[in-house]
């Protein structure tokens, strides 16, 4: 397996945590906030704001870039 391929294999174990914890987030009665209720927390704040696009841009040098 190659060093490109691991890492696929990594952001998709990951996105399927996060639609799992989506999921698991809006039943009944839930102590998981939903990716909505996060992201709101989130950006509230300046360091928050700062994090989120220093995430995003991270994710997209390393993911897209080829």
């Amino acid at each position: 397996m190659s060093s490109h391929s691991a890492s696929v294999a990594v952001y998709v174990f990951l996105a399927a945590l996060g639609v799992l914890l989506q999921v698991l987030s809006l039943r009944r009665g839930s102590g998981i906030p939903s990716l909505g209720n996060l992201l709101t927390r989130v950006m509230r704040t300046r360091p928050g704001r700062v994090g989120v696009l220093a995430a995003w841009l991270w994710l997209g040098l390393h993911f897209f870039a080829r």
